[in-house]
């Protein structure tokens, strides 16, 4: 049982590494990250100039190619180091920069924006401070990903200035932020306590 067991977890490793191209930068996938980061340029100029609908078109642009990458990444074996960085990096700064203006031109809380922000910035510096100590990064999870979908559908909202749907989406994604916030300050804790994690696997 224990030599299969082992034999298990070597074939997996074995898989992982072979999908991942390390610290290689030039790879499509970054490359569409760091695109993504060159159309926030645009979003924001239109967004500041009170032209929404094009700020929301460059958006949903910028958010097509971040499932593209991730797509990519998985489908020609593209993983990379600095996939693990840019592409969230590229997510979060988009997200978040267009929430601060939009929180500033009054069109969402100010203090959902603030939280939002933290929350990301808290998640960006314990993934770098896994990945480059352990080779980690915090996983994503379930409530995680249904706040993106709320987060970016209330940023879809603001672009376009859909008060009444801002009304709803505000106080559900209030609460998922909070929640998140919790699960992955606990993940992470048990990310640099192996003590812990391995209790809680038993």
């Amino acid at each position: 049982m224990m030599s299969n067991e082992l034999l298990d977890r070597a074939k997996e490793k074995k898989t992982c590494n072979a999908d991942s191209l390390g610290w290689r930068l030039l790879t499509v996938p970054n490359i569409l990250s760091l695109f993504r980061l060159v159309l926030l340029i645009p979003t924001v100029w239109f967004l500041l100039k009170e032209r929404n609908v094009l700020a929301f078109a460059f958006f949903v642009f910028s958010s097509i190619t971040d499932a593209l990458d991730g797509m990519i990444a998985r489908r020609f074996h593209q993983k990379s180091e600095w996939g693990k960085i840019l592409d969230p990096l590229a997510d979060k700064l988009t997200l978040n920069i267009l929430a601060m203006i939009l929180a500033v031109k009054g069109r969402i809380p100010l203090f959902l924006a603030v939280v939002v922000l933290s929350r990301d910035a808290a998640i960006l510096a314990g993934s770098f401070f896994l990945l480059t100590s352990k080779t980690l990064v915090l996983p994503s999870n379930v409530p995680g990903k249904i706040t993106g979908i709320f987060f970016f559908a209330m940023i879809c909202a603001g672009l376009l200035n859909i008060r009444w749907l801002l009304l709803y989406l505000v106080p559900v994604l209030t609460v998922l932020v909070l929640i998140t916030w919790v699960i992955y300050g606990y993940n992470f804790l048990l990310n640099i306590n192996p003590k812990k994690r391995n209790s809680d696997t038993l």
